[in-house]
């Protein structure tokens, strides 16, 4: 239900409102993401610094009168999250992709005939699988005595709201090309991924618990292509 209404808000931003200028972009980057953990033992170790993955986007840009902007994206993340304990160095990982609809209203702090900067501020909607899974992960060593194991849920909603901004730079090329360096903050409110998490920490027993979960949150940068759909009135560009 949530999803038509907000697919049906799109479709009426894009055709039915009137607006100037139109154009179309594709960017690409990269995007990091964050965890949060709980260690009840004294071993587990929070991989955050590899959290780091390929972020692809379409967008549409409707301009108005007072230069303001409305921008529809979609976005596709792949999220990994990654974990450790203090004996076993290696971290496990598991991947997690997700669509994003994205929303934002966009003002201008800059807006010239060739240089443009844009604050970014809306909403999306994430949209994932919905499963859970047993996992285990075992290493054995004369120098490392680590098992791990327990329960991976993932994404307890197949659809989560976040907040979005943004800020991008953009550069009129030609009458129709402009290049852009895009820059995204999006944070999540419910908890979509969780391990549950058993481990040892050199006695040889997983007697030592851990938790890690993440809400969807990433930061990210890009590079894109803007196209020019219709010029400052409104009006398709002549071939």
């Amino acid at each position: 239900m949530i999803r038509h209404i907000f697919l049906s808000f799109l479709i009426l931003c894009v055709t039915k409102i009137k607006s100037q200028e139109i154009d179309g972009c594709m960017y690409f980057g990269r995007f990091w993401s964050s965890y949060r953990s709980i260690d009840y033992g004294t071993g587990f170790r929070n991989q955050q610094k590899s959290n780091y993955n390929y972020f692809p986007s379409i967008s549409v840009n409707k301009y108005y009168k007072n230069n303001s902007s409305l921008e529809f994206n979609i976005s596709f993340t792949n999220y990994q999250q990654y974990y450790s304990t203090r004996k076993y160095l290696a971290a496990y990982s598991s991947s997690n992709i997700a669509g994003h609809l994205i929303v934002r209203w966009c003002f201008p702090v800059i807006k010239g005939d060739k240089f443009e900067i844009r604050l970014k501020g809306g909403g999306s909607l994430g949209i994932a699988g919905l499963y859970k899974v047993e996992y285990s992960v075992i290493a054995f060593n004369p120098s490392i005595d680590s098992v791990t194991r327990g329960t991976e849920k993932k994404n307890f909603t197949p659809i989560f709201p976040m907040l979005s901004t943004g800020l991008d730079i953009s550069y009129k090329m030609s009458k129709r090309f402009k290049l852009s360096l895009a820059a995204t903050y999006q944070k999540g409110f419910l908890r979509i991924t969780q391990y549950d998490i058993y481990y040892n920490d050199g006695s040889g027993n997983n007697d030592q618990r851990a938790k890690q979960w993440g809400t969807g949150d990433f930061y990210g940068m890009q590079l894109g292509l803007r196209y020019m759909l219709r010029d400052k009135e409104g009006k398709k560009f002549m071939k």
